[in-house]
């Protein structure tokens, strides 16, 4: 572990960074935050200042303090460990009595109990740390897009794809099936991974709250628009490139869409929902991506499709194309791999501006 740049993991808002089992002599763990040793590693809060345990729903009962949580039973595993061995060290050092729903049970909450509140808040940030901990690792169920396909922009982008297709033919890679589908372009604020028809509303809720508290205060009744013009690859060795995408920037000149976008992202971190890479959104319309191919027509699948290709041409030649103009007026929550009848992925929420 690089200990200059350990691991972080954002939860409610608050940063907790993964250590080494071993702790230096004399280190004293916070009464409020204690860590949770697992796989050799433990978490520790980074911010020690004030205390939030009052705003956290502890039911005092005539045997102590209890608590729900509602957990996805996906991460259930995760809670209880091999032979149970997670969820009753937590116990132990929590004092505390941790109820998982059976197996094919319809419930998604666990239940904790204790004499002592402070300890059922600790089982409660340990188990959320585990949580999220393993949201890191799923893979990504929805996004949080904006759509950029309007018929205007589709057809730029048609045209952009028969035009390198014949000018750089005969380049490392390049196919057909690499370029992204016109009825699906559109720019990615974060991935998210939602587990469960609760996540799913959790999620809806907070986009409509990020409506009044982030995207309404930045544009104050202005209108989004963008241009769509240049093109960019997503690493530095333009010869062996996987992701080609289109640059999209305010014609105004301003910073409000990446306001926009970093606000989002943020809200959904500290809501534990998105997988998060990143400090900053990177704003991008991806035309061109290797993975596309699993998804083109098998007829049109060639052993010319590589993990790969040659940017270098198509740079030289569309380095600087022109798609259009639009204006953003919409945020999706969009699910993977699901499309409506427009070809456009599916939605499981909307804002709009």
């Amino acid at each position: 572990m690089d200990v200059l740049k350990p691991t972080t993991i954002q939860i409610g808002g608050r940063c907790y960074r993964r250590n080494a089992t071993n702790p230096p002599p004399g280190w004293k763990f916070s009464e409020q935050v204690q860590p949770y040793q697992e796989d050799e590693e433990i978490f520790t809060s980074q911010d020690y200042e004030g205390d939030d345990s009052e705003f956290i729903d502890v039911q005092e009962t005539d045997k102590g303090f209890s608590l729900s949580m509602e957990v996805p039973s996906a991460f259930y595993g995760r809670i209880i460990g091999k032979g149970g061995e997670t969820r009753r060290r937590i116990e132990d050092e929590t004092q505390c009595k941790i109820n998982i729903p059976n197996r094919g049970s319809r419930s998604e909450v666990v239940m904790i109990h204790g004499s002592n509140r402070n300890g059922v808040i600790s089982a409660k940030t340990r188990i959320d740390l585990l949580v999220e901990e393993a949201r890191q690792k799923q893979p990504f169920t929805h996004f949080l897009s904006l759509p950029l396909n309007t018929e205007s922009l589709q057809g730029s982008f048609e045209e952009f794809r028969e035009d390198v297709l014949r000018q750089c033919h005969g380049t490392v890679g390049l196919s057909e099936a690499i370029f992204q589908k016109p009825c699906k372009l559109h720019l990615t604020i974060t991935t998210l991974v939602l587990l469960s028809k609760m996540e799913v509303m959790k999620a809806k809720e907070l986009l409509q709250i990020c409506q009044k508290e982030v995207v309404e205060p930045i544009l104050q009744g202005e209108r989004l628009n963008v241009d769509v013009r240049g093109l960019e690859c997503m690493n530095d060795e333009p010869g062996k490139v996987r992701v080609l995408y289109a640059k999209v920037e305010p014609r105004s000149k301003t910073n409000k869409l990446q306001l926009i976008a970093d606000g989002l992202m943020e809200r959904f971190r500290a809501a534990g929902l998105a997988r998060v890479d990143f400090d900053r959104v990177k704003i991008h319309a991806t035309l061109m991506n290797c993975a596309f191919w699993k998804d083109f027509d098998v007829q049109g699948r060639t052993s010319e499709v590589t993990s790969y290709f040659d940017s270098r041409p198509i740079m030289e030649k569309f380095g600087d194309y022109t798609f259009g103009s639009h204006t953003i007026d919409s945020v999706h929550i969009s699910e993977r791999s699901s499309y409506d009848a427009n070809g456009f992925y599916l939605s499981a929420g909307v804002i709009n501006f």
